[in-house]
């Protein structure tokens, strides 16, 4: 008899992966050792080469297999699609089967914030109280909740290119129960800050020597699938 194969969704997702339990469970999960190829990355076609196919693979032998499939085509704005799509198959380590499709997005966000938290956890000093998160993309609230999971966070400080979004994540953050406020100068946003949080695809320097505090940990993650 056929099974229908399980798609958790990004509510799933979200609700499955507290952030002190996953990032304890990413902590034990390097600690152990795991293999995660270099992503593959396709071109899909010669006449719309910016339409990309990712695969990112990684597993445990005999504990965990699975693997990231993300795509990206520019033109999908145009028709009311968003450029990037993903989802991760998770596969039985021992036949290879698949057992479950999850959204890949929730995952990729989750993921990365509570990577950061650990290595925040890690290295950051416990009487680490202010957290700058610089970037108000999709992945700057969670970065928030997870650096927030690990230290004892009193003051977020958000500092963004464009201060309507700025001020929608602080709001966004305020409603969580974070004690969070737009700071629209960067260099103050960086000095006063115990930890920053960087999330975002520039490609010029936003974060200085000569604005940072002695003992401030620096959180640099660029945006990306």
């Amino acid at each position: 008899m056929a099974h229908s194969l399980p798609y958790l969704d990004a509510a799933c997702v979200h609700q499955a992966l507290d952030f002190p339990r996953l990032i304890a469970r990413l902590r034990c999960a390097f600690l152990s050792g795991v293999t995660a190829p270099v992503r593959h990355v396709h071109a899909l076609s010669d006449d719309q080469p910016a339409n990309r196919l990712l695969l990112m693979p990684a597993w445990q032998a005999q504990q965990s297999l699975g693997v990231k499939i993300v795509t990206v085509f520019p033109r999908n704005p145009s028709r009311g699609a968003a450029t990037v799509g993903a989802c991760y198959v998770l596969l039985d380590p021992h036949t290879g089967h698949p057992l479950a499709v999850l959204d890949g997005e929730a995952l990729t966000l989750r993921r990365t914030g509570a990577v950061s938290a650990l290595a925040t956890q890690a290295l950051a000093r416990q009487e680490a109280r202010v957290l700058t998160l610089i970037g108000t993309g999709q992945l700057a609230p969670y970065m928030a909740m997870a650096h927030c999971a690990v230290r004892t966070i009193e003051q977020i400080y958000v500092w963004g290119r464009n201060l309507q979004r700025a001020e929608a994540l602080v709001r966004q953050l305020q409603r969580a129960g974070f004690n969070a406020q737009v700071e629209s100068q960067l260099t103050q946003a960086i000095a006063r800050a115990d930890i920053i949080s960087c999330a975002t695809t520039s490609d010029t320097p936003l974060v200085h020597a000569r604005d940072v505090r002695p003992g401030t940990h620096i959180d640099l993650d660029r945006k990306s699938t």
